[in-house]
């Protein structure tokens, strides 16, 4: 009698374990995220989830290109003003990850579908800070908390080791970060606010322009404001080459800055409104032209 009470128990225990397989496989399986800001994007794909969808796939690829390969065959959720509900809805996500500032009035439409969390990504005074904080929004809301903090010392780590690297050929040198305007001779400035500037300032640069903290952290200027730049100051556009708007623009010879060859462009595509793999790019590829 004992041993076939064995035997039963055993038996249960077995079917127990058999049936909980499921569940376990399902529980270890990756979550469904979708991701409808390119920050948002980003910022999963550095914490080791690819979304199943995103907002404007092509435009990411192309603009902020950062671990563009583990986004796969991910479907296209629409503009990112404006992402398709439907289109998300049929992909039946575990979780919606995008930013307060782009999509607040779209939060209970879109936590009708699935939980949302809305990262604080854009702080107009203080927009370095804001990746830092987004980040480790995006940690806690995809399970990756550690990851994410450990995220975080490495961005340190890196701009600290660029600071060190660099630090003697560009301590004090006066810097102005711009992004070409197509279509017009006027460039887009990044202000002291914006996190582009804040660490080429933590590596040694000095803003160019004493301007006032402004609106998404730029603001626009033409050739004349460019005029009143000294000779000394380094003027990097972020772009393969300095549009033609700039160069056949009869004022444009004689500034300052480009009578002492000090304009320089970054010859890659950089995107300078993005996460901590973004932002690292950009001050490495810049300080890479001074070294």
């Amino acid at each position: 009698m004992v041993t076939a009470t064995i035997g039963r128990r055993s038996l249960l225990t077995g079917l127990a374990a058999l049936a909980a397989m499921p569940r376990l496989a399902s529980a270890a399986a990756p979550p469904r995220v979708v991701t409808l800001e390119w920050t948002s994007t980003e910022i999963a794909l550095s914490l080791g989830i690819s979304p199943v969808g995103c907002a404007e796939p092509s435009g990411y690829r192309t603009w902020v290109n950062v671990d563009t390969d583990k986004l796969g065959a991910v479907a296209d959720l629409g503009r990112r003003q404006q992402p398709s509900l439907e289109a998300i809805r049929k992909l039946q996500p575990d979780l919606i990850l995008s930013s307060r500032f782009r999509h607040a009035s779209l939060a209970s439409a879109l936590g009708d579908i699935a939980p949302t969390h809305l990262l604080d990504d854009q702080d107009d005074r203080d927009m370095l800070a804001a990746v830092y904080r987004s980040v480790t929004q995006a940690g806690a809301a995809l399970d990756r908390a550690e990851e994410a903090a450990a995220l975080l010392t490495r961005f340190d780590e890196d701009i600290e080791g660029l600071r060190t690297r660099y630090a003697a050929k560009i301590a004090g040198q006066k810097l102005v970060l711009a992004q070409p305007l197509p279509g017009v001779p006027r460039l887009r400035i990044f202000a002291p606010n914006s996190a582009a500037v804040m660490l080429m300032q933590r590596i040694g640069f000095v803003p160019g322009f004493d301007i006032a903290p402004q609106p998404f952290g730029f603001t626009t200027i033409d050739l004349e404001g460019l005029a009143s730049l000294e000779g000394q100051t380094t003027l990097v556009i972020l772009a393969e080459a300095i549009p033609e708007d700039l160069r056949s623009a009869p004022l444009w010879p004689v500034l300052p800055i480009v009578v002492q060859d000090n304009v320089r462009v970054t010859g890659t595509q950089v995107w300078p409104f993005g996460s901590t793999a973004s932002l690292q790019r950009l001050v490495g590829e810049i300080a890479s032209q001074f070294g």
